[in-house]
């Protein structure tokens, strides 16, 4: 970790104050840090650290980068004052590498893997077990009906909660939701998890019906109770994929802010700051 004191926000450090300087200013937005990069042709480039709330690699190493873009600004102090033209470029090119290239690198590996492992669960979510004797007919009355269906009504059965597993199932089997809106069949599938989830996982023999005033001999599956628990599940899939894609920009934002600063393209910026 970069043992730098933290820094009050905003900080900006400049350089040749006759012309346009290179710029490099960053700020607290609450839910992370904000680096910009002003070039000298006015050039604007934002990069930014995300906040993510997991206390697993991922997010222990984006809090890390956090500190390394800390780090990173106060090197500048000096460098932007006293240097300009190429040896400027080659003292802030250093400082991205000495500050960046480790962490970059580390947090590539950790966000593959990440990436990996929610492909691999959404995949096991959204298979389809083969037909067998006792749901075969199931699926082709659902076909049947689907195919006679005006298009109304299949967005209203691809969207609709209570559509059963098996219907779902046939629809993902065939392609049939290729037929209905994005939000339709983002509806379907995510039920389809969810239910799939609830098969895999127990939930119902987890979540059992409680005796009450109403029904004090009340008994079996509670399936609501069995289905939020299946939503939660997918919600904190949703949630890893959303950092995963936040991680994805700010390595993006960062190359780009090397390449600004440089005067490097940008796939050369990568190829010396990530995949070096």
């Amino acid at each position: 970790m970069n043992d730098v004191a933290k820094p009050a926000f905003p900080l900006r450090f400049d350089n040749q104050p006759d012309q346009k300087p290179l710029t490099f200013e960053m700020n607290d937005s609450g839910r992370g840090i904000v680096l910009t990069t002003r070039g000298a042709k006015g050039e604007t480039q934002v990069t930014f650290f995300p906040v993510i709330n997991d206390d697993g690699p991922l997010g222990q190493m984006v809090r890390y980068m956090g500190e390394c873009a800390q780090a990173f600004i106060g090197d500048h102090d000096n460098t932007i004052k006293n240097f300009i033209g190429d040896e400027l470029s080659a003292r802030v090119r250093g400082t991205y590498l000495s500050r960046f290239h480790k962490a970059c690198n580390e947090l590539q590996k950790i966000a593959i893997k990440e990436a990996q492992d929610v492909a691999a669960s959404r995949a096991g979510l959204m298979a389809v077990d083969p037909a067998s004797a006792a749901n075969s007919h199931l699926r082709a009355d659902a076909l049947a009906k689907w195919n006679a269906a005006k298009q109304a009504d299949r967005e209203a059965i691809a969207i609709d909660d209570n559509t059963p597993h098996e219907v779902t199932a046939a629809l993902i089997e065939s392609g049939a939701l290729a037929t209905v809106s994005d939000r339709a069949r983002d509806a379907a599938l995510t039920r389809y998890m969810a239910q799939r989830l609830v098969a895999k996982s127990g939930s119902t023999a987890a979540h059992q019906i409680a005796p009450s005033y109403e029904n004090p001999i009340a008994c079996g599956p509670d399936h609501r109770a069995a289905r939020d628990a299946a939503k939660r599940e997918l919600d904190k899939l949703t949630a890893r994929s959303e950092a995963l894609a936040t991680v994805g920009d700010m390595l993006r934002g960062l190359c780009d802010s090397m390449s600004l600063a440089t005067g490097m393209s940008k796939h050369d910026a990568y190829r010396m700051l990530i995949a070096k």
